[in-house]
């Protein structure tokens, strides 16, 4: 019963979202062309070498060729995000009971929703990592976690961050070593992200240069008082977390040098908020409220808007 209850619901909110309006939402006239331009980006990265064409996101650009061979650009954006959607509420619903009804707040999060809504390529990525994630077999974990960098290539940056805690973990290094070796990592990466794009001829090369402009500040303040607070939890929960406080330790440390960093955690952000699901006591109530609250907040503002704020205007 629990599980037909989750495929339902898992339905409707796939549903609610691929119906949504095409017009005016962000990047839509982007990815309605993706579905009619993609055999021929495929053809010039492959003629400007292997590293190229690796780099540039080739299963994203394969799913929309085969797509589009058998459906207009409207029906393809609509799978794609039906898909999307789909896949991460029912897996996240299905393999979490105990955490369903704060799931069901996480999946209309903003910085979660989104991604089905607008940014289409990292919302495809995120469903196929989140198969690899919840898969049991090893060899079925390896294969979707890895082909998910060759639909949105953010997740080299996640994988990088899941190697790397696997390592640390392999030498029994020490939960607060493990999070300063992060933190350098981290910010090394962030100064270095725009060279090693435009090396291996990354499309990203162009739009993860070091910002000339400050930043707000609001998401790194808000975040960092999570970080906090799940630092406080204690040294096991550190080691259960690992990833989960390497993407939040990536975003942070890169937060003022790259816009690549707010990709990168969006790509990363259910893993965070599935560890603050995890927290206990006093830690639990403070990290569910903050997020509540500043979550709330911008679903007033977002959603009071045309489009839910999706507008591209």
């Amino acid at each position: 019963m629990r599980k037909l209850v989750t495929l339902f619901i898992s339905l409707i909110y796939a549903a609610l979202l691929a119906s949504a309006p095409m017009e005016g939402v962000m990047d839509r006239d982007n990815y309605l062309e993706m579905a009619r331009v993609s055999p021929l980006i495929i053809a010039r990265h492959a003629g400007q070498g292997v590293s190229s064409l690796i780099a540039n996101e080739p299963v994203w650009l394969a799913i929309n060729s085969a797509l589009g061979l058998v459906f207009d650009d409207e029906v393809v954006v609509r799978i794609i995000i039906f898909f999307s959607a789909f896949i991460v509420s029912y897996l996240l619903l299905t393999n979490n009971p105990k955490n369903f009804f704060w799931l069901l707040l996480i999946l209309i999060f903003p910085q979660v929703m989104k991604n089905f809504v607008v940014h289409l390529r990292q919302g495809l990525g995120i469903a196929v990592f989140m198969l690899g994630w919840y898969c049991t077999g090893r060899k079925k974990k390896i294969f979707f976690i890895g082909l998910s960098p060759f639909i949105h290539s953010s997740f080299f940056i996640i994988i990088a961050i899941m190697l790397g805690g696997w390592i640390l973990k392999k030498l029994r290094t020490a939960p607060d070593v493990r999070l300063l070796l992060y933190s350098a990592v981290s910010l090394s990466l962030a100064l270095l992200v725009t060279q090693l794009a435009a090396i291996i001829g990354a499309r990203q090369a162009k739009t993860t240069a070091v910002m000339d402009e400050a930043a707000s500040g609001v998401g790194f303040l808000f975040w960092s008082v999570v970080l906090a607070i799940l630092l406080l939890q204690g040294r096991r929960f550190l080691h259960q977390h690992t990833i989960a406080m390497g993407v939040l330790i990536f975003y942070l440390a890169s937060y003022f040098f790259t816009p690549i960093a707010g990709r990168v955690f969006e790509s990363g952000v259910l893993l965070v908020l599935l560890a603050a699901l995890a927290t206990t006591g006093w830690r639990r109530i403070m990290v569910l409220t903050i997020l509540l609250a500043f979550n709330a907040a911008l679903m007033l503002v977002k959603y009071s808007q045309p489009l839910m704020g999706f507008s591209a205007n």
